[in-house]
């Protein structure tokens, strides 16, 4: 019974957060994840792998939710969205080579110290130059996170978010814009994890995903999502600012540890 509410409430929470801020819905539903899934059959030690698996699909389920709202209050630039997501998704094939060959914990202290500064400036609140950038450096920049995401495997929107912010984007385009650039890497994850099959699990599989979990994670987080979606709309811009910057810190401080 516990279980039944926990991945639903869970999932409502990671929508919200998904909607409000362009991330944060596998933070929320992969520890979920690894608490629930032995009690659905799950093998302890197959839990942390369909736990990533299903959250791909959850963050799919979450993310087009998320970007339908967005898209229906005119908050995405997906003038942003053609010129970046070709060079993301290079980026994150890159990303996906190199991460076989250098030192996973080197890499998370140093993305984790990066994060530590990119909330640094974020908190001190500077004034963005409205218009900076390029479509030059929107490419690069969409390469290097797409890079940056598949080597420390969290989504891109924890770099595009602060990059599109600094760019002059206002906030809640930021994050609208930057929920919808992410979504063509999620789908690819959840597709490539749904044609992987798993054996020895007494569930409902969806290649290495869990159907079940998925339904109750995804449910909460169609509802979360336009919610969140709805008050990044109504906040002020230094408060969704200020609010991200915590959610940095935590992915931080989870990196750094190796969570």
């Amino acid at each position: 019974m516990t279980t039944i509410l926990i991945l639903p409430i869970a999932g409502v929470l990671g929508g919200v957060l998904l909607g409000l801020l362009g991330v944060g819905m596998a933070l929320v539903a992969v520890p979920a994840l690894v608490f629930s899934l032995p009690l659905l059959g799950v093998p302890e030690a197959q839990a942390p792998l369909v736990a990533l698996a299903t959250s791909m699909g959850i963050v799919t389920i979450g993310s087009l939710s998320a970007v339908t709202a967005h898209h229906r209050m005119g908050n995405v630039d997906w003038a942003l969205f053609r010129r970046i997501v070709p060079f993301s998704l290079i980026g994150l094939l890159a990303g996906s080579a190199l991460v076989t060959v250098l030192p996973p914990m080197a890499l998370r202290v140093i993305f984790a110290a990066f994060l530590v500064f990119i909330a640094a400036r974020m908190l001190r609140g500077r004034k963005p130059s409205p218009g900076a950038g390029s479509a030059r450096h929107d490419r690069l920049a969409g390469a290097a996170i797409g890079t940056a995401g598949a080597l420390i495997g969290a989504g891109g929107g924890v770099f595009m978010v602060p990059y599109l912010s600094a760019r002059g984007v206002s906030m809640v385009r930021a994050v609208a814009s930057s929920a919808a650039i992410g979504l063509p890497v999620t789908v690819l994850g959840f597709v490539f994890h749904a044609l992987r099959p798993l054996d020895g699990i007494a569930a409902p599989m969806l290649g290495s995903v869990h159907l079940p979990a998925l339904i109750g994670l995804g449910l909460g987080g169609v509802i979360g999502a336009p919610f969140g979606a709805r008050l990044a709309a109504r906040l002020p811009g230094d408060a969704l600012k200020k609010g991200f910057a915590v959610l940095l810190l935590v992915l931080a401080a989870a990196l750094a540890l190796g969570l």
